[in-house]
């Protein structure tokens, strides 16, 4: 029979994580990349960010940069000719769910809300309910992240703009129609007010990759203001707008904007 003393122990294991039972003054924190946890959190440092209050929704239209072609290299510019050409296809797998990751999640026709707490900015889309993560808290990417989706996202403020750094994106992960990255690729966002309008945000974007780009290839994306707005629930499984082929694939393609 276990006695209650090793009884206790299990549970104590079970309820604190391993990260934090392993981080006693011995061990070393040069690898976290999580600060520690302020013990006064200041939400009235909030009252001086900008306001982004409300549902924005995508404006398509060219802006700046926005319909700047992207200088590819090897084998990243032969498939997008070949994509161009009709060689190839760029196909999305959003008609069977599979959410469409950074940078799309930011393109996608659909409405976003910002949501600023202490240390974040959250970003939720109404498609496919994504949400998106952008940390203010002063910690840094990792080395070697396991890639994802949206990737990891770390901003700070630069006064009213949020400046935001993206890199662990998977790479298959499709920039644009036919537009594909390697693992090196990082994002910069510069988001911010237009300039004497407060009902449109900018969202400056520069992609680099060294392995897939021969310079820097920049987009420009703005959303218009609907404060009196609301996000509707989207539920994927009950979209059956766009049907799966055979084959599980889609004729869906990413707006490359």
């Amino acid at each position: 029979m276990m006695r209650l003393g090793n009884i206790a122990g299990v549970l104590l294991a079970c309820v604190i994580p391993p990260a934090l039972a392993a981080n006693d003054s011995n061990t070393p924190e040069k690898d976290v990349i999580y600060p520690a946890a302020a013990e006064h959190v200041d939400y009235a440092a909030l009252n001086g960010l900008p306001d982004w209050r409300g549902i924005w929704t995508p404006n398509f239209s060219p802006m700046g940069a926005g319909k700047e072609e992207p200088a590819l290299k090897g084998s990243y510019l032969s498939f997008y000719k070949d994509v161009r050409a009709g060689k190839a296809s760029s196909q999305s797998k959003t008609s069977n769910c599979t959410v469409p990751g950074m940078p799309g999640v930011m393109m996608m026709p659909y409405d976003i809300e910002f949501l600023f707490t202490p240390g974040r900015v959250t970003l939720i889309q109404e498609a496919y309910m994504q949400v998106r993560r952008i940390y203010t808290d002063g910690r840094h990417l990792p080395d070697d992240p396991d890639p994802t989706y949206n990737g990891h996202s770390i901003g700070h403020w630069n006064g009213s703009t949020l400046v935001v750094e993206t890199t662990g994106i998977k790479s298959d992960i499709p920039l644009g129609a036919g537009i594909k990255h390697s693992d090196v690729l990082r994002i910069t966002e510069q988001i911010h007010l237009a300039p004497n309008d407060a009902n449109t945000l900018i969202d400056e974007l520069t992609f680099t990759d060294a392995k897939a780009l021969k310079k820097p290839w920049h987009q420009t994306l703005s959303y218009t203001r609907h404060r009196e707005w609301d996000q509707l629930e989207y539920v994927c499984n009950e979209n059956d707008r766009n049907p799966i082929e055979p084959d599980g694939k889609t004729d869906v393609i990413l707006p490359s904007n």
